[in-house]
C-alpha cells in the first residue's frame, strides 16, 4: 500500500445531503454555528450582543404579532411589531430605546388587527413605512361629488324676426298633440261696396255686416270711390283676443259735416269651428298677413258716370300658430273692411310638454320693431314662471337657467326633467348631456355641469363644469369634472395606513391621504374607473418607476408617477402619460399576485405557481405601453417574500414537505429566465413551513427560518465574473425560539424569545466598533449569544463559598449556559468562567468583583466531516475512488483564528476519540495576554479505514474557531484493480 496524503483546500462548501462519494470536496455533512468565508475559510459564527430586552419597557412586545423593520441611514435603524389587535411598537436596532408612536386609533387598530402575521406587509419610502393588511377588503367612502339640483340652461343663439321661440319643458313620456295651421284663406265679407247705410252714410262697425249699400260721397272718407279699404295689416289671434280696427278712416257720420266717430273699433275675435260653434278656445299664436288692393273703375257714362272700387285681397300665413283645427274661422276688420278667415288645412304633432308647452308671441314680422334678447328671454322666463312647476328661472347673459326643487331618494334624483325645442338653430337646450363642446354656451350658472358624449362609445364621454368668473354667474370657463353622485374617495378605513418618522424618537400613524377623483365617471366601466382593487384585497404595496404599486387579487395597479396617492386618471378625454396603470396577469391558472421585486427590466410578479414581469417596449412607461409577460412556473411560499441577491432574485418553495430555494437569473423582458434550485443539494434540510427570510447582497448571505424555532437556515455565495466560486448551505442554532430577523448594513439583527419574553441580539457579519472582540496583535471576536458587558461591585465575592454573585442582567430569560469573558487588558485579559443561575442572580467561580467583563449564553461550533475517499480529477469533474482499500492515519486541520476547540473522532465499534486542545500551550504566550492565535495546524490521530471513521470538529468556547483547509494522510491501494 501507498502512504498518500491529500489537502482539501477549504471547508466553505458548506452542507450537503448528497451521499458522501457525491459530495465536493470542501462540503460536509453538519455545519452548524459556522459561517463560510471565501477569504477566510470556515469562521465560527458571530455571537449575539444583547441590544435590549423588549418585554422589560415601557411599552413591551406580544407574543404574537407581525415584525417589521426599517432602516433609514446608517446612524438610524429601527425595529418594530405590529401585534394582532392592531398596537404597534418601535426600538431603534443601535440601543433598543423605545420609540414613541402616537396618532393611532381604534379605527386603524381594526385595520392592523390580524390572525396570521402574513396578512400584514409592509414598504418603506424614505421616513414612510406603509402597512397593508391581506384580509382587509378595499372599499370605497361614501364621499360624492355633489348632485345638482334638476337644471337646465336655455343658450339664445340668434335673434330672428317672425320666429316664436319655442319650448317643450317635460319630466314623463306623455305627449301633448299640438295641432298648426298651415293654409288659410280670406274673404272680404263687408268693404266700401256694401257696408254702408241706405242712404249711403257709414254705419258702425257692428252694422256694417248687415248693411247692402255702397258708400257715397255722404260718407266722406270712407266713400268707396276713395277706396277706403285698402291696406295691409299683420293679424295676431288667440281664442278670447281683443283687436282694435285703429286705421279705421271711414268712421261713421250722418250728414255731410258731422263729426266722424267709430275710427278705432275694439271688438273680440270670436272663433268659430267647422260645426259654426262660437267660442272655440285653446286656439292661440295665430299669425298672418292681409292685404288688400283697391282700383276705382268709372261705372256709367255721361254725366251718370261714377267711380266704383275693385278690391282684390290676399293673405300670407306667417305663422301656423297652436291648437287650430281645420274648418275653424273668425272675422276681423281691417280699414274699415270686414274679412272671414279660415283655416282650410292644418298639421298635428305629438310633444312631451306635461311640465310646460311654452309657445309665445313670435318676434316681430317687420323690421319697424326691434328684437332684442330681454325681449326674447323675458317673455320666456315669464311663461316657464307662469307654468308654476319650476321654483328658479334665472337669466343669466344670453340664457335662461331654469331649475325645480330637488328631491334625491336613495340617491337618486326623483325631479329630473328636460326641455327641447322644435328651433334649434334659435335655442341652444344644455340639459345634461351635449354632443361636443361646441355645443357649451359661453355663460352659464356657477357650478352647471354637462356631459360630453362624443360619440356613441360611453368611453370617450366626459364632464365639465363652469367655473364662473369670481363665482358670479355670467361669463367664466368649462373645466372637467366628476359626474355628479360619483364616489370619488377611497375609503381610508380600508386602505393601507401610513408610519411616518417624524423626528428620530417619534413615529406618527396615521391614514393616508389618498386622493380623490377629480375627472370622468368613476363607476364600474366608467370613463375614469375606480381602480380594480375596490371590492378586493390588496396583497402587498411596492414602488416601481416612481410609481406606487398595488397587488391585489390578478392585477397591478400603480400609481400617477410622482404622486403616489392618485390612482385616478387626470382626464377622461384621453390617455395620459401620468395616468395609473392596471393591468391583469391573464393565465390559464388563478394568478393572484402576492409579492412582487424590481429587476432591470421590470417588475417581476409571484403568485403562488406563476412569475410575471410588467414591463414596456418603450422608453416611456405608460397605461398605453405597459405589459405584462409571463416569465416563469414555480411554486411560490406566498408567506415570504422574494430577495434580491444583488443581479439575480431568490425565492422559497413550500409546495412539498420540504422547501425549496430557487434562484432565478437572466430575467429578460422576453424569453424565459435560467431558473436554479439552490436547496438541491440540501433538499430535505428545512421543513416547507419557512416564513422569515432576510438577506445582505453585500455580504452574499441569505438566512431563512421557521417562527418559534431555533435554527437559523443560511445560504451563503459569492460571483466573480460569471462564475459562482462559494456557495454554500450552513445553520446557526441561537438561544431562544426565533421571532424575526433581517439585515441591516453588515449586521443581522433577530428578536429571540425566551422564557415568554423577547429580546433583541445583533449579529455583527462584519466586525464593527461596536462589537465585543479582543485586540491581541489582531482583533478576534467573542462568540457568546446575549453577549453583554457585566461590572460587578467590590463587595461581591464571598470567600467563603469562592464565588462571585451578582444579579442577573435583563435579557438573560435562557437555561443554556452561560460563560464569562474577560476582555479588559491586563492580569485577567482572556479569563473565562462558567456562570450559574441561581435565582435571579448569576454565580462565577472565583473573585470577579470590582471587574468588567463579558457575560453571555455559550453556544457550539460543529463541523462533521464526509467520509474521506482518495479523490482525483477527470476532465473537470472530480471522481473519488470509493472501491480502494484506504486507511486514514492522521487528519491535519489547518485552522486561522482560533482558540480553545475540540476535535472528535468516532470509528465504528471503537469508543469515541475526543481531544480538547487550546491553541496555545501554557506558559508558551506572554502575561496579561490572551491564548489566541491567528493561525495553527491541529493534528487528530485516527488509524482508521475511511468508511469507518468520522471526524468532527467543535468550539464551544468564547474563542474564534476558522477552520482554512484540511489534510489526510493514509495508506492507499486500488488493489490491484485497473478502472475501467
Amino acid at each position: 500500500m501507498a502512504s498518500v496524503t491529500q489537502l482539501v483546500p477549504t471547508l466553505t462548501g458548506g452542507v450537503s445531503q448528497q451521499p458522501d462519494e457525491l459530495k465536493i470536496p470542501g462540503q460536509v455533512n453538519v455545519a452548524n454555528n459556522v459561517l463560510p468565508d471565501v477569504t477566510h475559510g470556515l469562521l465560527k459564527r458571530p455571537g449575539g450582543k444583547l441590544v435590549t430586552s423588549l418585554s422589560d419597557g415601557t411599552n413591551n412586545s406580544s407574543a404574537t404579532g407581525r415584525w417589521f423593520h426599517y432602516y433609514r441611514d446608517e446612524d438610524e435603524q429601527y425595529i418594530g411589531q405590529v401585534s394582532r389587535t392592531g398596537d404597534i411598537n418601535m426600538w431603534k436596532c443601535n440601543d433598543g430605546s423605545e420609540m414613541t408612536v402616537t396618532g393611532s386609533t381604534s379605527a386603524m387598530a381594526t385595520y392592523l388587527s390580524h390572525s396570521n402575521d402574513e396578512d400584514i406587509q409592509t414598504l418603506t419610502i424614505n421616513d414612510f413605512t406603509f402597512l397593508t393588511n391581506r384580509t382587509k377588503t378595499v372599499a370605497m367612502a361614501n364621499t360624492i361629488e355633489p348632485l345638482r339640483p334638476p337644471e337646465v340652461f336655455i343658450e339664445l343663439k340668434t335673434l330672428k324676426y317672425a320666429a316664436q321661440y319655442a319650448l317643450n319643458l317635460f319630466d314623463n313620456a306623455n305627449f301633448t298633440t299640438i295641432t298648426t295651421a298651415t293654409r288659410i284663406s280670406v274673404e272680404m265679407v263687408r268693404s266700401s261696396n256694401n257696408y254702408c247705410t241706405s242712404n249711403g252714410h257709414m254705419d258702425t262697425h257692428v252694422n256694417r255686416v248687415s248693411n247692402t249699400t255702397r258708400c257715397d260721397e255722404d260718407a266722406g272718407p270712407g266713400s268707396d270711390d276713395l277706396a277706403p279699404n285698402v291696406g295691409t295689416r299683420i293679424f295676431d289671434i288667440a281664442s278670447g283676443g281683443t283687436l282694435v280696427d285703429n286705421d279705421a278712416v271711414g268712421g261713421t257720420r250722418d250728414v255731410s259735416g258731422d263729426t266722424q266717430t267709430d275710427t278705432s273699433f275694439s271688438y273680440q275675435v270670436n272663433i268659430y269651428n267647422s260645426s259654426n260653434q262660437s267660442g272655440q278656445s285653446g286656439r292661440s299664436n295665430l299669425y298672418f298677413r292681409i292685404t288688400t288692393t283697391g282700383q276705382s273703375t268709372p261705372v256709367g257714362a255721361g254725366s251718370n258716370v261714377e267711380y266704383r272700387t275693385r278690391y282684390t285681397t290676399t293673405n300670407d300665413l306667417l305663422y301656423g300658430g297652436e291648437g287650430w283645427q281645420t274648418g275653424d274661422y273668425f272675422y276681423v276688420y281691417m280699414k274699415d273692411g270686414y274679412y272671414k278667415v279660415t283655416i282650410n288645412e292644418t298639421s298635428s304633432s305629438s310633444v312631451q310638454a306635461n311640465l310646460g308647452l311654452v309657445r309665445p308671441n313670435p318676434t316681430s314680422f317687420d323690421t319697424k320693431t326691434t328684437v332684442t334678447p330681454e325681449s326674447i328671454l323675458g317673455t320666456l322666463r315669464a311663461e316657464i314662471v307662469a307654468t308654476g312647476n319650476f321654483n328658479n328661472v334665472q337669466q343669466i347673459g344670453n340664457g335662461l337657467y331654469i331649475t325645480r326643487t330637488s328631491n334625491v331618494q336613495n340617491g337618486v334624483e326623483q325631479n329630473l326633467f328636460n326641455v327641447s325645442t322644435p328651433v334649434s338653430e334659435l335655442l341652444n337646450v344644455v340639459a345634461g348631456e351635449v354632443l361636443t363642446v361646441d355645443d357649451l354656451p359661453r355663460q352659464c350658472k356657477d357650478g352647471f355641469v354637462v356631459k360630453v358624449q362624443n360619440s356613441a362609445a360611453e368611453e370617450d364621454d366626459y364632464y365639465l363644469k363652469f367655473i364662473a368668473n369670481n363665482g358670479f354667474d355670467g361669463e367664466g370657463v368649462w373645466e372637467e369634472c366628476v359626474l355628479p353622485g360619483a364616489k370619488t374617495n377611497f375609503d381610508a378605513g380600508t386602505m393601507p395606513l401610513q408610519l411616518v418618522r417624524t423626528n428620530s424618537t417619534t413615529f406618527t400613524l396615521s391614514q393616508v391621504a389618498w386622493e380623490g377623483a377629480e375627472v370622468g365617471d368613476t363607476g364600474v366601466g366608467g370613463t375614469n374607473p375606480q381602480a380594480s382593487f375596490v371590492g378586493k384585497t390588496i396583497n402587498k404595496m411596492v414602488f416601481f418607476r416612481n410609481r406606487l404599486a398595488m397587488l391585489s387579487d390578478e392585477n397591478v395597479i400603480l400609481s400617477r408617477p410622482g404622486n403616489f396617492f392618485n390612482f385616478w386618471a387626470r382626464t377622461a378625454i384621453s390617455f395620459s402619460n401620468v395616468d395609473p396603470i392596471d393591468l391583469s396577469a391573464s393565465s390559464e391558472y388563478p394568478a393572484i399576485i402576492y409579492d412582487a421585486i424590481q429587476v432591470n427590466t421590470g417588475l417581476v410578479l409571484f403568485s403562488k405557481n406563476q412569475q410575471f414581469m410588467l414591463t414596456t417596449d418603450s422608453d416611456l412607461f405608460n397605461p398605453n405601453t405597459a405589459k405584462i409577460n409571463r416569465l416563469a412556473s414555480y411554486n411560490f411560499n406566498f408567506k415570504t417574500n422574494p430577495v434580491n441577491l444583488g443581479t439575480t432574485i431568490g425565492f422559497l418553495d413550500n409546495a412539498n414537505k420540504y422547501s425549496r430555494f430557487f434562484e432565478m437569473s437572466q430575467v429578460r423582458r422576453e424569453g424565459e429566465p435560467d431558473v436554479v434550485e439552490q436547496s438541491k443539494v440540501v433538499s430535505q434540510l428545512f421543513e416547507n413551513d419557512l416564513k422569515l427570510i432576510s438577506n445582505s447582497r453585500e455580504n452574499g448571505l441569505v438566512l431563512f427560518s421557521e417562527e418559534d424555532q431555533s435554527v437559523l437556515y443560511g445560504y451563503r455565495y459569492f460571483t466573480s465574473g460569471n462564475e459562482r466560486i462559494l456557495q454554500a448551505w450552513f445553520q446557526w442554532t441561537l438561544t431562544g425560539t426565533i421571532r424575526y430577523h433581517c439585515m441591516l448594513d453588515d449586521a443581522l439583527y433577530v428578536v429571540v424569545r425566551n422564557n415568554n419574553k423577547d429580546q433583541l441580539l445583533k449579529y455583527s457579519i462584519k466586525l464593527d466598533d461596536n462589537g465585543h472582540f479582543v485586540t491581541a496583535g489582531e482583533d478576534y471576536p467573542i462568540h457568546l449569544d446575549h453577549c453583554t458587558s457585566v461590572t460587578t461591585g467590590g463587595g461581591t465575592y464571598n470567600s467563603t463559598t469562592g464565588k462571585t454573585t451578582f444579579a442577573k442582567p435583563t435579557g438573560f430569560e435562557s437555561s443554556n449556559d452561560i460563560a464569562a469573558y474577560d476582555t479588559d487588558s491586563g492580569t485577567n485579559l482572556g479569563r473565562f468562567a462558567d456562570v450559574t443561575i441561581n435565582g435571579s442572580n448569576l454565580e462565577i467561580t472565583g473573585n470577579w468583583s470590582g471587574e468588567t467583563f463579558l457575560i453571555g449564553y455559550q453556544f457550539e461550533m460543529q463541523v462533521e466531516l464526509p467520509k474521506i475517499f482518495f479523490t482525483y480529477r477527470s476532465g473537470s469533474a472530480t471522481r473519488k475512488d470509493t472501491r480502494a482499500d484506504l486507511v486514514i492515519h492522521r487528519v491535519k486541520f489547518n485552522f486561522g483564528q482560533v482558540g480553545l476547540y475540540n476535535m472528535e473522532v468516532n470509528r465504528s465499534g471503537k469508543p469515541l476519540f475526543n481531544q480538547v486542545v487550546e491553541s496555545t500551550i501554557a506558559d508558551d504566550y506572554n502575561a496579561n495576554n490572551i491564548g489566541f492565535v491567528p493561525d495553527i495546524t491541529g493534528t487528530i490521530p485516527c488509524y482508521e479505514r475511511n468508511k469507518n471513521l468520522i471526524i468532527t470538529v467543535k468550539s464551544k468556547h468564547p474563542s474564534p474557531a476558522t477552520i482554512v483547509s484540511y489534510q489526510w494522510e493514509g495508506k492507499y491501494t486500488n488493489r490491484n484493480y485497473t478502472r475501467v
